[in-house]
């Protein structure tokens, strides 16, 4: 992944994911879709630490990086902003079991079930691949360890300014998807949690997810989280079957795997897992912060 390089068909660019140049389309997009300009960023950053500053319920980390990441996803609503770091440090205190030190799950991220594709697609977005059946055994990794996992790659490059401002888009493979499955990930306490986490608790733009390779399994799932996911959520989930000339229609396939219908050979990067583990210094640092 780190060799990537960019891709270019017809005008269509797609830079490779660690990129964290922003271009010209970048700077639009965050001025015409976040509010964000030199100004307003500045201006911005300084009244969320004000309010962070000001508040005596949890302990926050307020370095410009981290705190664009919540500034961004609520498109530069200070107010709205503020609200999201404190519900994000809420859930935290709330769900410790999802939050471990990288070492802590090593199965689990080295099971690979969470990736990106080493390209961006042409308008900047991190593709994040979960391939759900074939990776989790549920009788041999816990819930909580899957979804841990899940959020400490999807962390990966939410530093990064072009995810920030470009947000998310996902490849969700159900492929095999059975009872097996079905049970945990459809249980309750599991199905609250994952909702909170992807809507209002996880600082990013998401902004579709393709669920591929669906069957009637799916289906009933999707129909049990349905009603607990907000309209602007339920609008971003496109559920497909195996016809993957569909999901050509939104990603390019000149960037997408060979089981996706693409010409890429080794579209995964295998030591996303070590490159985790090897930052657990930050997740460290960052445990320091909230309500401690």
């Amino acid at each position: 992944m780190d060799e990537a390089q960019t891709i270019v068909v017809g005008k269509k660019v797609h830079r490779p994911l660690l990129d964290n140049t922003t271009i010209t389309d970048d700077l639009r997009v965050a001025r015409e879709e976040l509010n964000e300009t030199p100004e307003t960023r500045e201006v911005a950053l300084k009244v969320l630490k004000k309010m962070l500053a000001e508040q005596e319920e949890f302990i926050p980390r307020v370095d410009d990086v981290f705190l664009l990441r919540f500034l961004r996803c609520r498109k530069f609503d200070c107010e709205r902003a503020f609200k999201t770091v404190k519900e994000h440090y809420k859930f935290r205190k709330q769900n410790p079991d999802i939050y471990p030190l990288p070492t802590g799950i090593e199965k689990a991220l080295r099971a690979c079930i969470f990736n990106f594709l080493p390209h961006r697609d042409n308008k900047g977005r991190a593709i994040y691949v979960i391939k759900l059946v074939t990776r989790w055994i549920p009788e041999e990794m816990s819930y909580a360890d899957f979804v841990a996992a899940g959020n400490l790659v999807a962390e990966y490059v939410l530093d990064n300014p072009v995810t920030q401002i470009n947000g998310y888009v996902g490849i969700w493979d159900f492929k095999g998807f059975s009872l097996r499955h079905f049970l945990p990930f459809c249980s309750p306490r599991h199905i609250i949690l994952l909702t909170t986490l992807m809507q209002d608790r996880f600082p990013a733009r998401f902004k579709i997810a393709y669920c591929v390779n669906c069957k009637f399994l799916m289906h009933k799932a999707w129909m049990i989280f349905n009603p607990l996911m907000k309209e602007k959520f339920r609008k971003r989930i496109a559920i497909m079957g195996s016809d993957m000339s569909v999901l050509h229609q939104y990603l390019d396939p000149s960037i997408l795997p060979v089981e996706y219908g693409g010409p890429i050979t080794a579209p995964e990067d295998k030591g996303i897992a070590q490159k985790i583990i090897d930052k657990e210094h930050i997740v460290k640092y960052n445990n320091k912060f909230g309500y401690v």
